[in-house]
């Protein structure tokens, strides 16, 4: 099951993010807890287990297993940080993570994708730029050369930005309601 939502020209009803007034909330969301737990630890584990074989078997063929979950641990940290934002919005525009602030008033379409694999439910937000996306970004966000290498839940497909939902600390459908009213303010 695949399906593409586009928002709606405004929230309405309970959980559509708006504050006193009607006039919608800013917002910031990072991951949700455990998101990455498993591929962390996983990798942790078998870094130890891969030294610990080398040592026994007294054979550095079994120091490969660690190297790889050492790297497995270390592309899948930045999982483990809920306090950073990783998607953003206030009425000026929205931040994604890796990318940076886009205004509004470069966004062509923004919509969410809803998908079915077997028990799972997936959400991925797509955002189209009017204009090519390092001239649309207002503010790009700042990323050292060891977090280029890690985990990241927003990835360039086209000229769209792909943004996963179900990772994030909030449900998809809250966060598609919170983006549509603070677009519809915009304007």
């Amino acid at each position: 099951m695949d399906a593409q939502v586009p928002f709606p020209g405004s929230g309405g009803g309970g959980g559509d993010g708006n504050g006193e007034g009607g006039v919608p909330k800013a917002f910031a969301v990072g991951y949700r807890p455990h998101t990455g737990d498993m591929m962390v630890y996983g990798g942790a584990m078998m870094t130890l287990v891969g030294v610990l074989a080398a040592v026994v078997h007294g054979s550095p063929v079994f120091f490969i297993a660690s190297i790889v979950g050492s790297l497995c641990a270390l592309y899948f940290h930045p999982t483990l940080d809920l306090n950073t934002p990783q998607l953003g919005a206030d009425t000026e525009g929205i931040f994604i993570a890796r990318f940076g602030m886009i205004p509004w008033s470069e966004i062509a379409e923004i919509g969410v994708r809803h998908r079915a694999l077997r028990t799972m439910h997936l959400s991925t937000l797509i955002v189209q730029t009017r204009r090519p996306l390092k001239e649309a970004i207002a503010v790009p966000d700042r990323i050292g050369l060891l977090g280029r290498l890690c985990a990241a839940n927003a990835r360039r497909k086209g000229g769209a930005i792909h943004v996963t939902l179900h990772t994030l600390g909030l449900p998809a459908d809250a966060i598609g309601a919170r983006l549509a009213a603070l677009q519809a303010a915009s304007h």
